[in-house]
This record gives C-alpha cells, sequence and structure tokens, in this order.
C-alpha cells in the first residue's frame, strides 16, 4: 500500500517567472507533495475510450517527453499587484491546463495547501507536470498517511480453573482487565463475571490477564487469530482507503503471475539443457 500503489504527483517544474522568496527548487517540492486524484493511476492503461483509459507511466509512454496519455498538466499564472500588499499562493490557483483533466487538485474547500507568500510586486508562473509512480520511487507517491495492522486478539479463560477461586480472587482477576467486556451470558444468567469479550478492539494484548494467572496454572490463554488482520488505511486524499487495499491486492497479483511465468520459463531452460 505504502511502496507499490501507483499515484499521481507534480514531478516536473517548469519556471517560466519566479520572482518570489522561494527558491524554484523549493517550490518544486512543495509542488510534488501536493495531493492529487489519482482514480486513473490504475492499470488499466489500454482501454479503448480515453476519458475511462488510465494514465501510463512515464517511462513506458511511447511520447517522446510527455503527453495527456502519461501525464496531467497543471498552470499557475499569479501576480501581487493593486491594491494588495500580500498574497497567498494556494492549491486554488493551480488550475489544469485544459478542462476535463482526469487528474485533479484532492484539496477540499477550505483545506488548500500554501505555496507560496508574495509580496506587491512579485510574480509567480509556471507549468507543473503529474505523472504517475510509486513511493519505491519517491514519498510523493505514496497514497497513504498512515498504514498499521493489528492481530485479532483471541481470549480463552478456563472455566473450570476460575471456578476453583474464592469471590476475592475472582474480583481481584476479573478487575486486573482494564477493557473488560461481559460475555457470553445475560447478568441474571452469568455464573461468574467474565473478561471475555465480543469486541477486538476492546482486547489491546496487554497480557495483564496473563499476569494476574500466573498463580493459577492454565487459568487463562492469550493468543491471535491465525490468518485473521485488522488494517488501519488513512489516505492522503489521492485515493480512498478501500481503493488504496484493492489496488494493492492487484499489485501483489500481478507480482505473483510474473513470479509464476518466471519460474515456467526458467523450467523450460532446465528441460533443454
Amino acid at each position: 500500500m505504502m511502496a507499490e500503489v501507483p499515484t499521481m504527483a507534480i514531478d516536473k517544474v517548469e519556471f517560466l517567472q519566479n520572482t518570489t522568496v522561494l527558491h524554484d527548487d523549493f517550490i518544486a517540492h512543495r509542488l510534488g507533495l501536493v495531493p492529487l486524484v489519482s482514480s486513473k493511476a490504475g492499470f488499466d492503461v489500454d482501454n479503448q475510450d480515453e476519458n475511462q483509459r488510465d494514465y501510463q507511466f512515464n517511462r513506458d509512454c511511447s511520447c517522446q517527453g510527455y503527453c495527456p496519455n502519461c501525464t496531467a498538466v497543471f498552470e499557475l499564472n499569479v501576480k501581487c499587484d493593486g491594491d494588495l500588499e500580500e498574497y497567498k499562493v494556494t492549491t486554488n490557483d493551480l488550475k489544469p491546463e485544459y478542462a476535463g483533466s482526469k487528474c485533479e487538485i484532492a484539496c477540499e474547500p477550505g483545506e488548500e495547501v500554501l505555496l507560496v507568500k508574495m509580496r506587491k510586486g512579485q510574480h509567480l508562473k509556471l507549468r507543473a507536470l503529474a505523472q504517475k509512480g510509486i513511493g519505491k520511487e519517491h514519498a510523493k507517491w505514496n497514497p497513504t498517511a498512515t498504514t498499521v495492522f493489528s492481530y485479532e486478539p483471541l481470549v480463552e479463560l478456563n472455566r473450570k480453573v476460575y471456578a476453583t477461586l474464592s469471590a476475592e480472587q475472582r474480583d481481584t482477576y476479573v478487575n486486573a482487565c482494564s477493557h473488560k467486556l461481559m460475555k457470553p451470558y445475560a447478568e441474571e444468567e452469568r455464573p461468574y463475571a467474565c473478561v471475555e469479550t465480543d469486541e477486538a478492539s476492546a482486547c489491546m494484548v496487554c497480557l495483564d490477564c496473563e499476569g494476574q494467572a500466573r498463580e493459577y496454572h492454565n487459568l487463562v490463554k492469550v493468543s491471535e487469530k491465525k490468518q485473521l488482520f485488522n488494517f488501519v488505511v488513512e489516505s492522503t486524499g489521492s485515493l480512498r482507503p478501500e481503493l488504496i487495499v484493492l489496488r494493492s491486492i492487484e499489485v501483489l497479483r500481478r507480482k505473483l503471475k510474473d513470479v509464476r511465468a518466471n519460474l515456467r520459463n526458467a523450467e523450460e531452460v532446465m528441460e533443454e539443457s
């Protein structure tokens, strides 16, 4: 998700005029980190419908430099003149070269990214070329702000051992769990206080329950459910979180396909030799 899901980001900037306090390379770096909508940065690059076709990687495109098949062009032309003493250049001033572009700024209204502040008489004019890439090449193509996963905890309580504890011991043990919820019985049917839970998020795998149970052999066992993970995916805005997950699966599928093809080729070479 972080390293190999392709997105669009500004990769090349042509400066035509810059009299602001920031150097060209500094502004270019800030432009590269502006999140762009990347719904057309997928793998459907051969679609006959131009509006549905995804962007090519620039390195794989047959053009000499850049073209609409691999590049989205943005223009910025701002002067601080008239009665203005100061002007804040934001992503609102960054306009697509032509209407109907498949790539747009991902910032919501009111959340514009500040690029540079201009004083009276200063002028900034440039062309920014957005192209497809992956996080392995540069962090600006990483579609995620945060991507983490955790195991699904499994807490198993030995009821036979628990039943041998005194009321005071049970109370001490149950209160050792800071995230306890009641399960599996209704309150009037519950034979003893319980630290099991229906919500995986309630168990933080702190192992306090195991620590309290050391003197009671086989009272509790904390483990992880096999082949089950909880993923948290926070997007930068370039792709929806669910689309990031789906495209990461497609990346993995393609890599497995390449491995299978290479294994077959290696097998054929060995048979021939």
